[in-house]
């Protein structure tokens, strides 16, 4: 389901101490913002040693007025865009007296209350700027700090960045021509309706706090202009009495779902271009969302003059592209901001333009031991990704999850912000963004995923141990076990490990789509090798979320050596072949699933399914012998002894037997 923290989600208040275990990787966390505190908390729950170091003296980071730190951009009127149960962290939900959207206050008051709740305040070591991070000599990350006692260095196994991105303001490059006998300021500086009282104002920007400001500039100021070079779709906080954000689907849906409910968001909400504004020249759910419920009025009440991008400055008035102008005194540029850490050397962590490649938004795959925690502009609140990145990080720290391998980590991460910047228009602003629920949900399959392979690495190592049940929990098990039971099918089999899975990929009806299932259940995954025309309509969706791969006909060997180099290791995964889409085809194509298993030491295991007696499940799991026909047999007497059903000369449904190359 979409990420809804409720009352009853509240874990038990952390009253005594949690021992550190001096065995694991000790961590350091650079900031106690949002991100930071939930970085914090998650190492102190697992026992991981750390420290915390935030530059000024308050814990909340942006959403604390006037932080000591310096680098706060809240003002008085802020309020959170994602309601509280959204944006709430997952064992902690907000106080249910709390409006549906909190005010700044409220949620740094949430912050203080979550520091304390779990105990871990004593960790954060506060008026400390960190100064430098670079790798040690032994591979470590030495990390020299400033503080109350003077400077010191101290190393660690890893350092988690939770510095935030909203810190660093990103001016108009270059510069607008002309000269302006005005105030200039940043957004980041701003602070209340003071700095506007009775002064003609002009605020750039299309974001979330050039709308606030030029609502409170429109009850505090002389004159209020709004300029919006590039219009966005803006959207209302409530929806038929609710929170919008709260009509949500879960993670696992395709993203144009996602962003179908923008579009509707977008429709009801009403165009903004009979108020001044052109239409935006994307779709809803192709940048990054705005909500407003007072700028329609304002300009609606002509209280906030709406105008387009600005050509050039001229002395005390400000000349826009389409040659109109408006007096000015005060230009306030909410332009954004830029992705910087000052404490780590541009030659070894850089975002030029704001884009950072991170595998999951976390890792850097050349940089172990670093993690960036929070560093993501998500479609909902940073806050529960903070927190699953952290939970994930912990995991790693405490030997709980073992990622895949790094090729794998690579080609993932290519793959990921290929599509990420794909689904949203090019901009400094996009070049983090993610899907709030599809990112955790993504998440926690990897996670899961990690453990799995951390689990049989400990078994393989400890012949006595007993070998780990495949894990089970989640959305997709628990929908497995609903639909097959529902179905009324039986499921029958050893599960296994991992494989050459034959049969279930047969495509041209919907069979395998309960195979699909009973991998599922049981916490597998598949990868299932399929022809390039089957993913279209409703199949081809369902083929995608799946995790499906494109044949290659001109090359279907190099296609198989992919899903093999991403099959190493000890995870629980399947590589789905149907037996009629690996015979022989022409010159590039010259052996069947046999000998694929043959050749690459992986076993065969066949996945059956018996519509007369309603049952789906795996068939033995062996390594081919060479002798094709007692191979076969031990495949008839198996199916034959789970499904009551004893033909003679019975074939199994797409295992063949296969003649000379």
């Amino acid at each position: 389901m979409a990420y809804l923290v409720k009352q009853s989600h509240r874990a038990p208040a952390v009253t005594s101490p949690v021992p550190v275990d001096e065995s694991l990787p000790r961590a350091c966390v650079i900031g106690a913002g949002s991100s930071g505190i939930a970085a914090a908390k998650q190492l102190h729950m697992a026992g991981i040693g750390f420290d915390c170091f935030e530059m000024g003296s308050d814990i909340g980071g942006t959403w604390v007025l006037d932080n000591s730190n310096g680098q706060s951009a809240c003002y008085d009127t802020l309020e959170i865009n994602t309601s509280c149960p959204r944006m709430a962290f997952s064992d902690f939900p907000m106080p249910a007296d709390y409006p549906p959207y909190a005010r700044h206050d409220q949620v740094h008051a949430y912050f203080e209350q979550y520091v304390d709740h779990f105990g871990f305040r004593d960790a954060i070591t506060f008026d400390t700027t960190v100064e430098d991070v670079s790798r040690s000599a032994d591979g470590r990350w030495d990390v020299r700090m400033t503080g109350p006692h003077g400077t010191e260095t101290r190393t660690y196994d890893a350092v988690l960045v939770a510095n935030g991105h909203h810190w660093d303001p990103r001016w108009p490059e270059p510069a607008y021509p002309g000269t302006f006998d005005g105030e200039q300021m940043h957004s980041h500086d701003y602070r209340s309706g003071e700095q506007l009282d009775g002064r003609d104002v002009v605020v750039v920007g299309a974001g979330n706090s050039a709308m606030d400001i030029a609502v409170e500039s429109s009850f505090r100021a002389r004159t209020t202009t709004w300029s919006v070079r590039r219009s966005e779709w803006v959207l209302r906080k409530f929806l038929l009495g609710k929170p919008s954000d709260q009509v949500a689907l879960p993670g696992w849906m395709p993203w144009w779902v996602t962003a179908a409910r923008l579009r509707i968001g977008a429709t009801y909400a009403g165009s903004m271009t009979k108020y001044g504004l052109p239409a935006p020249t994307h779709k809803p759910g192709q940048s990054h969302p705005v909500q407003s419920d007072q700028i329609r009025e304002r300009l609606a009440a002509g209280a906030v003059t709406a105008r387009p991008g600005i050509e050039r400055l001229d002395g005390d008035r400000v000349v826009f592209v389409d040659g109109t102008t408006a007096p000015a005194d005060l230009i306030v540029w909410a332009t954004g901001y830029r992705v910087t850490f000052p404490f780590l050397a541009p030659g070894l962590v850089s975002a030029e333009d704001n884009e950072l490649p991170l595998w999951k938004r976390t890792v850097h795959p050349d940089l172990p031991g670093l993690y960036f925690i929070g560093l993501v502009q998500a479609i909902g609140a940073v806050m529960p990704i903070a927190e699953a990145q952290s939970a994930w990080v912990a995991d790693t720290l405490a030997g709980r999850y073992v990622p895949p391998a790094d090729d794998v980590v690579r080609r993932q991460m290519a793959a990921e912000h290929r599509r990420d910047k794909k689904q949203f228009y090019a901009s400094p602003r996009h070049t983090m963004e993610v899907d709030f629920d599809h990112y955790l949900w993504d998440l926690d399959r990897e996670r899961r995923a990690g453990r799995a392979r951390a689990e049989t690495r400990s078994a393989a190592a400890d012949p006595a141990a007993p070998v780990p049940a495949p894990r089970s929990r989640g959305v997709r098990p628990t929908i497995a076990r609903v639909l097959l039971g529902a179905a009324r099918w039986r499921t029958v089999g050893d599960v296994p490990q991992r494989g050459v899975l034959v049969g279930a990929p047969h495509t041209s009806n919907w069979d395998w789509v309960l195979t699909i299932l009973l991998a599922w259940t049981y916490g597998i995954t598949i990868r299932l090798l399929v022809k390039k025309e089957l993913f279209v309509g409703p199949l081809g969706w369902l083929l995608r979320r799946t995790g499906a791969v494109e044949l290659d006909r001109r090359n279907p060997g190099g296609t198989i050596k992919e899903l093999l180099a991403e099959s190493e290791g000890d995870a629980p995964w399947l590589i789905g072949l149907a037996a009629e889409g690996t015979r022989s085809r022409g010159t590039h194509w010259k052996s069947g699933f046999y000998r694929i298993a043959q050749q690459t030491g992986l076993p065969i295991t066949l996945a059956f399914i018996d519509a007369p007696s309603r049952t789906v499940g795996w068939g033995p799991t062996f390594r081919p012998t060479g002798d094709v026909q007692a191979d076969m047999d031990l495949v008839r007497g198996f199916y034959a002894d789970k499904t009551g059903i004893k033909p003679e000369n019975f074939t199994p449904p797409r295992l063949r037997e296969e003649g000379p190359a």
